[in-house]
């Protein structure tokens, strides 16, 4: 429950939000009333082996707009995406 807690607050705190329009600024400052579902839904998708969907959506990186090869993809993931992705990443067991 302490690694979720941390992992949660090392998320830089912003403001945009994903599709589910949660923003780090607010998952953090509700963490101590959502800890407890946060971990049950990290739980099912480490057991699942499912992981969120992302939106991906092109970024201009610079030349001619019309040709697509002057777009790279970007990932758009929700805040609740970035704590699952810290877990797996570092390999934490949520109890």
């Amino acid at each position: 429950m302490q690694e979720i807690s941390k992992i949660i607050n090392s998320i830089k705190c912003k403001d945009s939000a994903g599709y589910d329009d949660i923003s780090s600024r607010i998952l953090k400052r509700s963490a101590p009333n959502v800890l407890s579902p946060v971990i049950f839904i990290c739980n099912k998708i480490l057991s699942m082996g499912v992981f969120p969907e992302a939106e991906v959506k092109p970024l201009f990186k610079k030349g001619d707009p019309t040709d697509c090869s002057n777009y790279r993809p970007i990932s758009l993931l929700t805040s609740f995406s970035k704590v699952i992705k810290k877990i797996i990443y570092k390999d934490y067991i949520v109890i």
